[in-house]
């Protein structure tokens, strides 16, 4: 394919701004094998992946949506006002009527002409979101939109599942003109209706039928990628990243695809040259996993290839594996399964640390029920500036507090006692600080902004505006006898346990806990605390 119908290939439709967000609370594998008396390596290189990261206390998909969300706006420069739809992908539901992009579009303070939607199609629905929002703004109904994948990845304790939770939001922001990377015009679609994962009504914990969840996953992938390259065999990836619940998952989908797929494998893997320039870091666990894939692809391979050399075919596909999937599956490794933000996290990633402008990517999201749907990413030249820019996934990555096993299984029972802590803080004087404004009742719950409809659950009717900084620097803490005048101040504010005179701080919103709205929750109301929790990345 020539330069300028690879150029037809793409809209002009595309990424224009990303964020990320996990919680830094994290368990280490081998903690969990030895409690739960499982060879670690059963974990580590059974389904390749060392930690899994847990919510703190308070912290549900609002709050992890919203950190995300902002953190997309942020390191765009984009107004929020700007954002004329926001989409929400979960299977992590809050309310079972009631939109949390709703929820979101309050908060982040976006347009009042603005379309919401929460889209729920197992871990498809980030993705399911993003094709909406490409066809509404190359349409014109639309110009901005803000996509968010939200989700808790929650198994029972002792369950094959639990080693594979994780916990994560991922943001894009979509706009023609982008400065990041352009979406292909065709997309692999595969859809049937198969029971592979699933979850019933009022129950906590999914269901996942091990093998035979793993072969439709394989299959599904297997589908879209036919449906992708039926038409466009000729337009070549450079990367490749995969849905990964696990990230042992995207390499054996790797290995069914050379040994099924082999005709288009090789013009990726071999033919298409390896970019050296970047700077790739992958996980050692990873690499000896390639080695064993390929010592059980090469030898029916070599029977179909006749190779002149099979060691030298055997070193070349472990340096192009390495190379163009292993730098995502860095993400998975150190999170868990994050559900709808899965393949959406692992982009980001090669968005913000492996790629250069005009390398493609071909992704494969998948959702289970089951659903497969694979596209095409060109990065663009303006791709090198976001480097500069945090919060990154590395940073997520790179800050975490580990969690023994006994501190996890709390977490995991829902307690929702938090030690209240008050601090008096001043706005940090950074030029990327600004401001979320918050309604609040007279009871310090969230209530609309707009004009005439600030109802309160409990039927309060004075309101307050509280302003809050993004970033803050702390003064005094801890303040004691807070009354009830203080919970509306824009200078003193409720901060985590971590928190230390003189730290710098940022904004959070945590779910409250029921000992902290019982009046809320007579209504069947959930209400979101601003709490400031210490800063997890550099300011520039």
């Amino acid at each position: 394919m020539t330069e300028s119908k690879n150029d037809d290939f793409f809209f002009n439709v595309g990424i224009d701004s990303m964020g990320f967000y996990t919680s830094k609370y994290y368990v280490d594998l081998r903690d969990l094998a030895e409690v739960r008396n499982v060879d670690p390596n059963k974990y580590l290189k059974g389904l390749l992946t060392k930690e899994m990261r847990i919510p703190g206390p308070g912290e549900d998909i609002v709050s992890m949506a919203l950190k995300a969300g902002q953190n997309a706006l942020m390191r765009g420069n984009i107004d929020p006002s700007e954002i004329d739809a926001i989409f929400l992908g979960t299977e992590t539901m809050t309310y079972a009527v009631k939109s949390v992009s709703n929820i979101l579009a309050e908060i982040l303070n976006t347009s009042l002409n603005c379309i919401t939607q929460d889209v729920y199609n197992a871990c498809a629905g980030e993705t399911l979101a993003v094709l909406n929002a490409i066809g509404l703004i190359n349409n014109g109904i639309i110009n901005k939109a803000l996509i968010i994948g939200a989700d808790i990845c929650s198994y029972e304790l002792e369950s094959p599942g639990e080693p594979t939770q994780g916990a994560a939001a991922a943001a894009v922001v979509i706009t023609k003109n982008p400065r990041i990377a352009k979406f292909g015009k065709r997309f692999g679609k595969f859809t049937a209706n198969i029971n592979d994962f699933y979850r019933l009504p009022y129950e906590d914990h999914p269901v996942v039928f091990g093998q035979y969840s793993i072969n439709s996953y394989i299959r599904f992938q297997q589908g879209a990628f036919d449906d992708f390259f039926k038409e466009v065999d000729s337009i070549i990836p450079d990367y490749l990243a995969f849905h990964s619940p696990f990230a042992k998952l995207p390499l054996k989908n790797i290995q069914n695809l050379l040994l099924t797929r082999w005709d288009i494998l090789k013009k990726i893997l071999l033919e298409k040259p390896i970019n050296t320039a970047s700077s790739v870091k992958v996980q050692e666990e990873a690499v000896e996993n390639v080695i064993k894939l390929l010592d059980n692809v090469l030898e029916p391979l070599n029977e179909k290839e006749k190779f002149v050399n099979v060691n030298e075919i055997k070193e070349k596909l472990l340096k192009s594996i390495t190379h163009k999937l292993l730098p995502s599956l860095n993400v998975p490794m150190s999170i868990g399964n994050m559900y709808s933000a899965s393949i959406w996290s692992q982009l980001i990633y090669l968005l913000e640390s492996v790629v250069d402008k005009d390398d493609l990517i071909y992704f494969g999201s998948y959702g289970s029920g089951a659903t497969c749907i694979s596209g095409m990413l060109k990065v663009m030249p303006e791709v090198s500036e976001f480097r500069k820019k945090y919060p990154t996934v590395n940073n997520f990555i790179q800050n975490k507090e580990r969690k023994s096993i006994e501190e996890y299984e709390k977490l995991r029972d829902k307690n929702d006692a938090q030690e209240v802590i008050y601090a008096q803080i001043e706005p940090h004087p950074t030029e990327e600080n600004h401001f979320i404004v918050l309604n609040m009742c007279e009871g310090a719950c969230i209530s609309s902004k707009l004009n005439g409809l600030e109802f309160c659950p409990k039927g309060r009717h004075e309101t307050y505006q509280r302003k809050l900084p993004l970033y803050a620097v702390v003064k005094e803490i801890p303040l004691q006898n807070i009354v009830d005048e203080d919970l509306f101040s824009s200078s003193i504010v409720r901060v985590s346990e971590d928190v230390k005179k003189g730290d710098t701080v940022e904004y959070n919103l945590l779910r409250a806990g029921k000992n902290e709205s019982m009046v809320c929750i007579e209504s069947g109301y959930i209400n979101w605390i601003p709490t400031y929790k210490p800063i997890t990345h550099p300011l520039t």
